[in-house]
Parts: structure tokens; C-alpha cells; sequence
């Protein structure tokens, strides 16, 4: 794993089919995958679990359902579920329109090789990284340069740091510059990532100020930085879903 650090990728998935060769086959790459996942054969099953648990990706055999209308808005109205990843086994042109036709992000075609099922499950579990680490705000304790267009270079406190922007503690050196930021401020920022030491510099616009607190939003991030930031977050975020797949089996243990 990126930057030296050893974390298993968790996801909760739910695993609608009733099909026995299709399912020894898939069980068999989960868990090449290291995922378990809660495998149901019929709709009604599939309904209950979905308004009462969080998955990250929901497969579903396109024939299994008598209502796929039905099964796709209550995913879509439960409150744990709006944002899961929908992947859709299909077995002919029909059912792949429809399954497009009703948001599903990635199919499966029958019969599938372990190859392509292999492909289809690494991409939908690598997108549920990506949108995790878009979303995902790291705690951090974070010592970063900061100065503005007409004020010199300060120390400031980072204290979380997501894709997109930093919360900051100004008290480091908050005379000299956090007092006098204000909203719409452009910033320059420098700072090393935990862990890896990498040294990012960034531009950046404040969106919010408090008396010793401000949001800022990234304006720029060169390519380099943005790629060292990007792997960095998705590992926090791998290491985060591990820790609370982890702490969820010790409960129901």
C-alpha cells in the first residue's frame, strides 16, 4: 500500500441473486477482493436490509427482481443508501438499457467470465474509494506556512485537510495574520503531508472566518501535489473504512 502503510480496503456489499454457479463464481473473487458480502436470493430480503444497513456497493441479478422500480428507489429513498454503488448483472441488450435506464453505475454481463467479474467489482469498489475521498475530511495536526498577497509568511495550525480545502487554527502566530483574514482572501499554503514528508503548495481562496479558525478552499494545486494528496487521502480513507468494519464486528460479535 501507498506511503508504507498496511490497510485492508472493507467494503459492506449486498449480494442480490439466486443463481448457485453465478454466485460460487463471484464468492470466489469477493474474496480475492477480502469482502464479505451479505448474499440474499430473494427481493423482500434484499428491501429489509437495504432500509436498515449501510452498504457500500449493492449487486443486483437483473431477473431476480419483479419490481426493479421499486427495489432502486427505496435504495435511493434509505437514508444509509442514497450514495452506494449499484452494480446490475445482465444477461442481454434489454435488461443492459434498463439497468442504465435506472442509474445503475456498472454491469456485469452473463455469463461472466472471472476475469470480467473480477474488473467490473475492482472498479465499483475503487469508485466508492474515489467518492469516499472526495467527501472524506482528515483530522490532522498539521504545522503550515501561510501568507496572503499583502502579508508575510505566518505559521498556522491545520486541523483537517480534505481534497478540496484545510480548516485551520490561526493561533500559531494569529497576530501577525489570522486576525486580519477575510472572506475571499487569496492564500498561499506550504505544508508536509503526514507520514509521507511530501511538501504540497497550494493557492487558495478563505471561505470562512471565525476569531481564531478559517475554512479555506483550494484554488490551485499542482499536478504533482494534487496526485500526492490524492493518494495519501485514499489511503486515510481505506484505513478508515477498515478500522469501522472492524469495530462493527467486534460489536456484533
Amino acid at each position: 500500500m501507498e506511503n508504507g502503510r498496511k490497510t485492508t480496503l472493507e467494503m459492506h456489499t449486498l449480494l442480490l441473486c439466486a443463481d448457485v454457479q453465478f454466485l460460487g463464481t463471484t464468492r470466489g473473487v469477493l474474496n480475492q477482493l477480502q469482502v464479505t458480502p451479505k448474499i440474499v436470493g430473494e427481493c423482500d430480503a434484499a428491501l429489509a436490509m437495504v432500509q436498515a444497513h449501510p452498504f457500500d456497493v449493492i449487486i443486483v441479478d437483473w431477473r431476480e427482481i419483479d419490481s426493479l422500480a421499486d427495489f432502486l428507489c427505496a435504495v435511493r429513498r434509505s437514508k444509509v443508501n442514497q450514495e452506494c454503488v449499484l452494480v446490475a448483472i445482465v444477461r442481454d441488450l434489454l435488461d443492459l438499457r434498463q439497468a442504465f435506464a435506472a442509474g445503475v453505475h456498472f454491469l456485469i454481463h452473463k455469463p461472466a467470465s472471472v476475469v470480467q467479474i473480477e474488473r467490473c467489482l475492482r472498479a465499483a469498489y475503487c469508485a466508492t474509494v474515489v467518492r469516499r475521498r472526495k467527501l472524506h475530511r482528515e483530522p490532522v495536526h498539521i504545522v503550515a506556512s501561510i501568507s496572503t498577497r499583502t502579508q508575510p509568511l505566518a505559521e498556522a495550525m491545520i486541523v483537517n485537510l480534505s481534497e478540496g480545502g484545510v480548516g485551520m487554527r490561526m493561533g500559531l502566530d494569529h497576530d501577525r495574520i489570522g486576525a486580519s483574514l477575510s472572506v475571499t482572501e487569496e492564500v498561499d499554503l506550504r505544508f508536509a503531508l503526514p507520514e509521507t514528508g511530501e511538501m504540497l503548495q497550494i493557492s487558495g481562496t478563505v471561505l470562512w472566518t471565525t476569531t481564531s479558525h478559517c475554512g479555506i478552499k483550494f484554488s490551485y494545486i499542482p499536478d504533482a501535489e494534487r496526485l500526492a494528496l490524492e493518494s495519501w487521502l485514499t489511503v486515510c480513507v481505506e484505513r478508515s473504512l477498515a478500522e469501522l468494519c472492524g469495530r462493527m464486528r467486534a460489536v456484533c460479535a
